[in-house]
């Protein structure tokens, strides 16, 4: 801090020129790691430095420029606010910037923030007549600073309105984002706003681009929680708007849909990403929306089983994948059980019956996960309904899961105080008397596959486990930052490091064995297309009949 100051009263006094060399920072020799260091000592002098509006802005811009994309690039446009917060240098600043300038934009933005400071009206003054003008770069800038300043009356609120609505008329695409996002801030802030909010947001839908769309996504990622339900809503009609390879973007709607899992407004959030999964086949992996993907997984059984029903109810074959997909997510040594709660259950038999057949259709791979949906609706049924959904629940699912599934039924069938009780001890004596079924035909030498198929087959698991190993392998973050060492024999590896001071240190590790297995489908070997085919149809289904 005495340096600080030291260097601070001698350039004030006239003895050096601190600001000479951060002027000239462009084509100094001095490394990027040592940059960063000068540049914290200049954010820290520049608030207290005398200088002209015209030298204090070009150190300031040459510090930016020399810090790139670097995320800490615009710690010196902070520190030149506050710089610019006394005096009249706000004023200053705005008489002496370029409004045509796309680089000056920012200190539009930080030039009204200064003034806003001191005398709000003025900033706000100023902030219109940007707006009202021709120079694109200034404009913008003046919509984001409105979005800022505090609007402490209704006549100002007003004018603002107003001044918005003229402007997104014939705004370019990235003032239009701006203003958008401005008159979220300001609704956020003063909630008698949102008519105005929600009238300016639908008047602009339909002349918004990428760049404003972009915006968008950033104020529902950001503030999404605390917006109205009808701002969220006009919001999310232009998110729907949105170039599927605009990755960015979606990466915002991805965490502002996760948000407003989190926050309680699931309906919204459905509201804003299912849209986008039905008309994108590409999102049905979820992997572009793992945020929410996780958020929808931290959910209670019911809120999820409603999720899951909406979607494989809506008919549309990229939310019925993408089910499989969130249901795939779930990770832990548990399995995905489903509740589903009183009301959920108002479903007609014929949607009870084309839902459960969905629902094994989808989930068929994630077998528990299945027929605990099945059995929840299986509890609210008629009688007719109820026997339909039990032999799908037995054939084709639990038939080839006999091993999983039927323990998990087992450990179920226990509880006397479940109402599915009764249908699941039945469902196992069924099961019961189907494998002894196949236990009686005995062995039959002329299926058993011979030694040649057999090597055919283990040669071709092992070729696909190994491509499955490598693709993961691929995705791995910890493979990237490790080396790699195969081990053909032994149970422990020994290698050395070498410490700061040139000892070599030996590292033991010991080896031991782990396994994973995973039950196949038993039709899936004894009758593969006829398996798929019953599948295809179960998920192809549209009517179902009582």
């Amino acid at each position: 801090m005495a340096f600080r100051a030291t260097l601070t009263a001698l350039h004030n006094e006239g003895m050096i020129d601190v600001l000479e060399a951060a002027r000239t920072i462009g084509i100094s020799p001095i490394n990027q790691h040592d940059f960063f260091t000068v540049m914290e000592v200049y954010c820290d002098l520049i608030p207290a430095i005398e200088a002209e509006v015209p030298t204090m802005l070009a150190a300031v811009k040459a510090l930016v420029a020399r810090a790139g994309n670097d995320m800490a690039s615009g710690m010196p446009n902070g520190a030149y606010r506050k710089w610019a917060e006394q005096c009249d240098r706000a004023r200053a600043t705005l008489a002496a910037i370029d409004p045509e300038e796309p680089e000056d934009a920012a200190y539009v933005f930080l030039g009204l923030q200064a003034l806003a400071k001191n005398d709000a009206d003025a900033a706000l003054n100023a902030a219109i007549a940007y707006l009202a003008g021709t120079a694109a770069p200034a404009r913008s800038a003046a919509a984001k600073a409105i979005g800022s300043i505090e609007l402490a009356t209704p006549e100002a609120r007003s004018r603002v309105t107003e001044a918005f609505a003229v402007a997104s008329a014939t705004a370019d695409d990235n003032s239009q984002g701006h203003i958008l996002t401005a008159i979220c801030e300001i609704a956020r802030a003063h909630p008698e706003m949102e008519a105005a909010a929600v009238a300016l947001i639908d008047a602009a839908a339909p002349m918004v681009g990428d760049l404003a769309i972009h915006q968008v996504s950033l104020e529902l990622m950001f503030h999404g929680e605390a917006l109205q339900p009808p701002i969220v809503a006009g919001l999310t009609a232009i998110l729907h708007k949105l170039a599927i390879g605009n990755r960015g973007t979606l990466e915002h709607i991805d965490a502002a849909g996760a948000k407003l899992v989190t926050h309680g407004r699931l309906d919204e959030a459905l509201a804003l990403i299912t849209p986008l999964i039905s008309e994108h086949e590409e999102l049905t992996s979820l992997e572009p929306l793992s945020g929410f993907s996780y958020a929808l997984l931290q959910l209670a059984p019911d809120q999820l089983a409603k999720v899951i029903m909406g979607w494989l109810l809506s008919l549309d074959p990229n939310l019925g994948h993408a089910t499989l997909s969130l249901v795939g997510d779930h990770h832990g040594d548990a399995p995905l059980v489903l509740r589903v709660s009183g009301p959920t259950l108002v479903l007609s038999d014929a949607d009870m019956i084309l839902l459960a057949h969905r629902v094994i259709g989808y989930l068929f791979i994630h077998a528990i996960t299945a027929a605990s949906l099945v059995l929840e609706l299986i509890r609210g049924a008629a009688d007719g309904p109820r026997q339909v959904m039990a032999d799908i629940l037995f054939d084709p699912l639990l038939i080839n899961y006999s091993g999983e599934l039927a323990g998990w039924l087992g450990e179920r069938s226990k509880d006397s105080a479940d109402p599915a009780q009764p249908l699941i001890m039945e469902l196992l004596a069924r099961l019961e008397a189907y494998i002894e079924g196949l236990r009686k035909a005995g062995q039959i030498k002329e299926l058993r596959p011979s030694e040649r198929e057999r090597l055919i087959e283990n040669q071709r698991q092992h070729e696909s486990m190994r491509q499955v190993q490598k693709q993961a392998e691929k995705k791995s973050v910890f493979m990237s930052i490790v080396s790699r060492s195969v081990l053909l024999y032994g149970n422990r590896s020994i290698s050395y490091f070498e410490e700061p001071n040139g000892n070599k240190r030996r590292n033991e590790m010991k080896l031991h064995s782990f396994s994973h297995s995973v039950e196949a489908p038993r039709l899936d070997i004894l009758e593969p297309f006829d398996l798929d085919y019953t599948l295809r149809i179960f998920r192809a289904m549209r009517i179902a009949k009582p």
